[in-house]
């Protein structure tokens, strides 16, 4: 009889991928370095539906923030390959056509990618927990790897240092219009990610003038109100 709960297999990994998935496991993230010296991992992702625990990982968008500025340079837009391209109705959302989601990237070569350019930075995401789902379960799948690595959620940072805007803010292009943010394209994996990015640097400075002075202390204060997402 064949366990029904058997252990997915991993896909074979090349001597290559191993190596660079030994040395992804062996990094580490420093929350003590000040807020504004620190490097962050801003990210989006792309999906063929809600369920962050099964639909599939279409594209990942990210971008450095580093010494309080987005590094222009510093940005990662990457699509998986999929076997199967998603519903007409799903490729009307995310914007990534049939074609391009059969030439995608091989998912563990795009996950390396994603996972290297994050470094040992704290990931930062709006509504945080969907995509650090999605991404944690990918690496797992695709490398075996569990990066125990922290998360913030700017959708919970916002209302905590800017409680006056609440009643009217509650999606990423609220608070983007709140803070009078510009931008140049909405609702693709990088686009995304790059507001993101936007809105946390104003969250940085807020949580600066509040005498959080570094990652850490703006972890402990999250943990406190039970709002930072559980590795």
């Amino acid at each position: 009889m064949i366990w029904p709960f058997a252990k997915r297999s991993l896909p074979a990994l090349d001597a290559a991928s191993r190596a660079r998935c030994v040395a992804l496991a062996r990094q580490k993230v420093n929350l003590k370095l000040p807020l504004a010296d620190m490097r962050w991992c801003v990210v989006d992702t792309e999906t063929g539906g809600l369920d962050a625990q099964r639909d599939a990982l279409l594209a990942i968008g990210s971008v450095a923030i580093e010494h309080g500025r987005i590094a222009l340079d510093a940005s990662l837009e990457v699509g998986l390959t999929q076997l199967q391209s998603t519903a007409a109705a799903n490729i009307l959302i995310h914007g990534i056509s049939g074609s391009e989601q059969r030439a995608g990237q091989a998912p563990h070569e795009a996950l390396l990618d994603w996972l290297e350019f994050a470094q040992g930075a704290p990931r930062v995401a709006f509504h945080a927990a969907f995509d650090q789902t999605v991404l944690q379960r990918a690496a797992r799948e695709q490398l075996g790897l569990s990066i125990a690595a922290p998360w913030f959620d700017a959708a919970v940072v916002a209302p905590l240092l800017f409680p006056d805007a609440v009643p009217h803010c509650r999606h990423l292009d609220d608070w983007l219009a709140h803070f009078g943010i510009a931008v140049y394209a909405r609702h693709g994996a990088l686009a995304d990610a790059y507001a993101t990015a936007e809105l946390w640097l104003i969250l940085l400075q807020a949580a600066q003038r509040n005498k959080l002075d570094t990652a850490q202390q703006l972890r402990g204060l999250l943990r406190a109100r039970r709002w930072l997402s559980v590795n």
